[in-house]
């Protein structure tokens, strides 16, 4: 045999090996993620599984490795057209099937391979056969993963598709999943209003606000020429205003990603006495109106846009992600604030999930504690309409009670 072929034949044999052996582990694992399925931690081992196959496909016709899609007690063109029987007698290999038929990228498929595990699960709990739910019955399912309302509405979904598909041979076939959501059994109930307790935003402004204002104003008074400005120190202020300004003013994300520098006001006043606000209009309908800022953001945000424009920051965006002025992803802000919330100690001890509309109902609640009526706050939050800073109004004094805080408690932070 010529060196050159034997090497090669030596590297075939050792790769089918280390194959052979990864598959004989990923498959200990994917048994462990079974069992747990529910948790994020073995939701990566599960996709630790499937990465693993794929790494390992053959490259040569002659070598074959067996994949969770090889159901020799089925046929090849059943797993593709497989009718509603098919689909009762055997649900998961079915279920392969019409991923495989309908081409989802491979996280995708992984996730609803899940689902759809959970749903035949619970099924078999209940004693009832795969594909004979009703409309109710898909609800009590929802209803008893306690799902968040988003991924309800995903897996009535899911199981629609699936009925969809098998509507297509049998006309008559009733859709359980569509009445579903028709009749708002997925939809589930909105999680109740959460709002910073006041000790929580009294550990923000102390931990990160505040250092951050200091840190500018050190900056301000050492002698010489300010040294180069860092990415890291540029995210760093960013992060801090952007925070500052969700929790200052009550904003969206999707305006904080496209606020720009001629919609603050006060920009120019150079002796730190000016009160910044916030020139907005609704993108709906175009209404006007001013978002005033509470006292803590304004060193955070004088601070960000001064190092910003030392930065030579490109375009006119308040907060872009990079200097180049690309606008930030929606999902990176709510990184950036879940991240100094935990820096700052807030969601050590929180049972509600915090999140940017959880500063800005914050930014409304401090508002009603220094005595601003609430169709006032409708306005200075950019409301629908006056009503809803009543309904805010509302669902504060709820949580109040639910927190077990006295109805006349006052913040000590107020509108500068």
């Amino acid at each position: 045999m010529q060196p050159l072929l034997r090497s090669r034949y030596y590297a075939v044999v050792i790769t089918q090996s280390l194959c052979n052996s990864l598959h004989s582990m990923v498959d200990s694992i994917e048994q462990m993620a079974r069992t747990a399925s529910g948790k994020r931690r073995w939701m990566f081992l599960w996709r630790v599984v499937y990465n693993g196959r794929i790494a390992c496909q053959p490259t040569e016709p002659s070598v074959t490795i067996p994949s969770r899609a090889d159901h020799p007690a089925m046929p090849a063109e059943a797993l593709f057209d497989a009718d509603l029987d098919s689909w009762r007698a055997q649900p998961e290999r079915a279920f392969d099937g019409w991923l495989s038929q309908h081409g989802f990228r491979h996280g995708t498929a992984v996730v609803y391979r899940s689902m759809w595990g959970k749903l035949l699960r619970w099924s078999g709990e209940q004693g009832l056969a795969p594909l004979t739910w009703s409309a109710a019955q898909i609800g009590e399912f929802l209803d008893a993963q306690k799902l968040h309302k988003s991924h309800r509405y995903r897996y009535a979904r899911l199981i629609e598709r699936v009925f969809q598909h098998l509507s297509l041979a049998r006309q008559d076939l009733v859709n359980p999943a569509s009445i579903a959501v028709r009749t708002k059994l997925a939809d589930g109930e909105n999680d109740p209003t959460a709002f910073l307790l006041p000790g929580e935003r009294d550990l923000l402004v102390a931990r990160v606000l505040a250092p951050a204002a200091e840190d500018a104003l050190a900056a301000r008074q050492a002698p010489g020429q300010p040294s180069r400005i860092s990415p890291t120190q540029w995210k760093r202020a960013r992060d801090v205003a952007l925070v500052a300004v969700l929790l200052g003013a009550g904003l969206k994300v999707a305006e904080i990603r496209a606020l720009r520098l001629d919609a603050i006001d006060g920009l120019d006043d150079r002796d730190d006495h000016g009160v910044p606000a916030l020139r907005m209009v609704r993108a709906d309908n175009g209404r006007a109106y001013t978002a005033t800022l509470f006292g803590f953001a304004h060193a955070p945000l004088r601070h960000w846009l001064a190092l910003r424009a030392a930065a030579g920051t490109l375009g006119d965006l308040v907060f872009p992600a990079l200097a180049s002025g690309r606008p930030m992803h929606a999902a990176s802000v709510y990184r950036r604030v879940e991240m100094l919330l935990d820096e700052a100690g807030v969601l050590a001890g929180r049972s509600e999930r915090a999140s940017p509309q959880t500063l800005r109902n914050t930014c409304g609640a401090m508002h009603f504690d220094a005595g601003v009526p609430p169709a006032a706050v409708a306005q200075m939050l950019g409301m629908r309409d006056l009503e809803s800073g009543w309904r805010l109004h509302a669902a504060y004094q709820a949580w109040q009670a639910r927190a077990g805080l006295p109805m006349a408690h006052r913040a000590e932070i107020s509108p500068a």
